[in-house]
């Protein structure tokens, strides 16, 4: 796929990796092969390690190791991943194997690259290079090796020594075509435009871009992002906008990848803003922000999914194994009495005998019914338990999902500040958007926080929010002394945020003049009370966020959520209150009340 730094590289290796590979001795060699090809990771594991427990050879046994290898990195685990490319390194230095010392050694710095080992990636470059150099025969190997250290040098910003090594390595390939070569020219694409030579990076690009195979529609739409970039620098205008054009139809009919189509919706809004085009641009910048949400939001399905399934896989064993111990313990049980049955009937005519044997069965099933009643008992703790372990998940996972637009909205305002040449003032905000970031990670792992944490953390989001005033944000976050003086008063955390967002951006944002908000922790009877009050524009008049979808912001159905879980725990009902303030029959903000118990 071609990224922002021309043909990414986990394509790339995969792609070449494949190509490189010797014959294999034996046919599931080649199977492994074609399941790495289709990214078929679970079968590829399970092959791979059959293929190492029969194999006879150091061939096989280096095959295995490696495949093993990319199994696990398509697994999401690069300590596994180094763990087998190591081995596999190992095995083929054992047979003076220099084509797959040089496939393993490239291995190990994709994976350590994963893992982020930067320094021991940066050690397999450099090996790799040399060998690659002292080798001589395969010119493939060396231009991987020139691509791979451009990219080391890129990392600790060594711009000159990294135009060397993509020159030096397209120079190697010289007129052929190979994946390794659209690597390189999308790299030096975009090393000459970081050093402002647009116009050459851009016929780079369309050297990619006439490359690449007509069917390869996501990699050609990364192409045009990369190619309308470098025009658009150049001031190329209407052909920069004619490329994230024609990249957002591929990527369309290629199956929209979220991440592509972001990125080209905010470069058609800052092309179309260098054009004079307000209107477009603010259009493409709402399309960027939608993009983001759903992005947000199904990241966010699929993290809350994976650990349920995680935590349904665990306790499915537990209870398997649970009911096979239980199984065992029947049957054995059972065995038991059949014997004790068998020596009733044969002792029948002893009548002292048959008393006595009548007597111990019926002890033996209260004994049993005992048993039974402890066992109903154990399973319904451990019912209860794991319903108040899945409570817990959930609300873990609700609280930790901040609202994106605050989070695009700052990074959008961090952006135009530093467009506007406000340095100190972008990094006052940015500063003070890292530490709110820091608060939310810190209190998101806990149910809980101290009423100082949480007033603190709810007057580093309005000091971020009152920046992007023009006209000024007047507010006040505060609490009664006494709660204030009770150190040990905890509060829900990250409950209340979503209500002052919503002062802010419904109430407060469309208001022309004097803004006000009002956050106010207090006493009511014995329990604590957040009120949180703004002079906006009333909620009948507030304007509505909605998602691509159509569906309504989920901040406040969120909150909601948490305060039916904390509820449920608690004991208490979890209210909120909106009040509609009036003043001489118009509409003159809003109060919400909220019961943190």
């Amino acid at each position: 796929m071609i990224a922002s730094r021309g043909i990414r590289a986990g394509i790339v290796i995969a792609v070449v990796l494949v190509r490189l590979q010797a014959p294999g001795q034996d046919h599931r060699v080649e199977q492994l092969k074609e399941l790495r090809a289709r990214g078929e990771h679970a079968p590829l594991e399970t092959e791979a390690k059959r293929l190492l427990a029969d194999a006879k050879t150091k061939d096989l046994r280096y095959e295995a190791e490696y495949h093993w290898a990319f199994a696990r990195s398509g697994k999401d685990d690069p300590l596994g991943a180094v763990e087998h490319a190591q081995k596999a390194l190992l095995v083929a230095r054992g047979i003076a194997d220099t084509s797959r010392v040089l496939a393993s050694l490239y291995q190990l710095t994709k994976f350590n690259v994963e893992g982020r080992h930067f320094e021991e990636a940066d050690r397999f470059r450099r090996e790799h290079l040399a060998l690659a150099r002292a080798y001589g025969r395969d010119t493939i190997q060396q231009a991987l090796a020139l691509n791979s250290m451009g990219s080391m040098y890129s990392r600790i910003e060594r711009p000159d020594s990294e135009e060397y090594c993509y020159r030096e390595g397209l120079k190697l390939l010289g007129d052929s075509k190979h994946v390794v070569k659209q690597a390189l020219l999308g790299n030096l694409a975009s090393t000459l435009s970081a050093k402002g030579e647009h116009a050459e990076a851009a016929k780079l690009h369309e050297q990619v871009l006439a490359e690449l195979d007509s069917t390869d529609l996501h990699n050609k739409a990364w192409t045009l992002s990369n190619l309308g970039r470098s025009l658009m620098y150049a001031k190329r205008y209407p052909e920069a906008l004619a490329a994230f054009d024609t990249g957002d139809s591929l990527n369309a009919a290629s199956g929209n990848a979220l991440d592509l189509a972001i990125d080209l919706a905010e470069l058609r809004a800052e092309c179309l803003e260098a054009m004079g085009d307000i209107t477009g641009a603010y259009a493409m910048i709402r399309r960027a922000r939608d993009l983001q949400d759903t992005l947000f939001d199904r990241s966010m399905n699929e993290q809350y999914l994976e650990l349920e399934k995680r935590f349904e896989t665990q306790l499915k064993e537990e209870e398997i194994q649970r009911l096979d111990a239980q199984a065992r313990e029947q049957d054995e049980r059972l065995r038991l009495r059949n014997v004790q049955l068998y020596g009733s009937l044969a002792l029948a005519v002893l009548a002292l005998s048959a008393a006595l044997l009548v007597w111990r069965n019926l002890r033996q099933r209260r004994k049993y019914s005992a048993t039974l009643e402890k066992l109903n008992a154990e399973l319904s703790e451990q019912k209860t338990r794991i319903e108040e372990i899945n409570r817990l998940l959930q609300l873990k996972v609700l609280r930790t999902q901040m609202n994106p637009h605050f989070i695009y909205n700052s990074l959008n305002a961090i952006h135009n500040l530093v467009r506007k040449g406000e340095a100190a003032a972008a990094s006052a905000y940015l500063d003070g958007f890292a530490r709110l970031l820091r608060m939310v990670l810190d209190h998101s792992v806990k149910e809980r926080v101290p009423l100082a944490d949480e007033i603190a953390f709810l007057r580093q989001y309005l000091k971020l929010e009152a920046m992007r005033f023009e006209d000024g944000l007047e507010y006040v976050v505060d609490a009664d002394r006494a709660l204030l003086d009770d150190e040990d008063l905890l509060v829900p955390t990250l409950l209340v945020q979503p209500f002052v967002e919503n002062a802010v951006w419904h109430g407060l944002a469309p208001k022309q003049g004097e803004k006000k908000l009002s956050v106010r922790f207090a006493m009511r009877g014995d329990q604590v009370v957040c009120t949180v009050e703004e002079n906006g524009v009333g909620r009948n008049a507030a304007p509505k966020r909605a998602h691509p979808d159509g569906s309504a912001s989920m901040g406040l159905q969120l909150t909601n959520e948490r305060l039916q879980l904390l509820a449920f725990k608690l004991g208490d009902t979890g209210r909120v209150k909106f009040t509609d303030l009036m003043e001489a029959g118009a509409p003159a903000g809003t109060r919400v009340e909220v019961l943190l118990g």
